[in-house]
């Protein structure tokens, strides 16, 4: 689905459906981090650094780049999306691939295996594509899903409680407090100091 249009009032997608909203936010493409730009490294596509299937940087022994500042490729040859899941995984072949150079053997290609996508809304409010088939769970459902998956990636069982144990006493209490800062001098930089 994609959208076609933005009002004032509402976005009209591509199946003629409409959304209703005085509040639209878009994100378009991520780019690597200025250092990838700085290395005179090859780029690829958003100032992405090249790397081989073992997702070492090639001709640099040792060295290896993942997350957004990696071209990581799928076997088609198309770049994966920069999602921290991709990351995720990534960094843990990457961590393999060190410890296979330490003991002198040889390293393992990365294979991304793609779990579905989450994105939380708000309270009772998500959306989650997961599974094969890209099943698509929606509400209060694709809302707990992603708390628990959220709350499983934590690095312990301390976290995960702790976690589990905020989320809940925000849900109960609805305290949780706002995310918008309403203060725009804040910004403010004066250079002349």
């Amino acid at each position: 689905m994609k959208v076609d249009e933005v009002g004032p009032d509402r976005v009209k997608l591509s199946d003629g459906r409409e959304i209703l909203t005085r509040t639209v936010v878009w994100a378009g493409g991520i780019k690597a981090a200025e250092l990838a730009a700085r290395s005179g490294l090859p780029q690829a596509h958003s100032g992405r650094l090249e790397i081989g299937a073992d997702l070492a940087v090639p001709a640099f022994p040792g060295v290896y780049a993942l997350g957004d500042v990696a071209n990581t490729l799928a076997p088609d040859g198309s770049p994966f999306p920069q999602l921290g899941s991709v990351a995720l995984q990534a960094g843990r072949c990457a961590a393999n691939n060190i410890l296979a150079d330490i003991d002198g053997k040889p390293r393992s290609t990365f294979h991304y295996r793609d779990k579905g996508i989450m994105a939380m809304i708000g309270r009772n409010a998500a959306i989650a594509e997961v599974g094969q088939r890209r099943r698509e769970l929606h509400g209060p459902l694709a809302y707990a899903s992603w708390l628990g998956v959220h709350a499983w990636l934590l690095s312990g069982y301390r976290e995960r409680v702790n976690a589990l144990g905020a989320w809940a006493w925000d849900y109960v209490a609805k305290t949780r407090s706002s995310a918008f800062i309403n203060r725009p001098d804040a910004s403010h930089i004066d250079w002349g100091e």
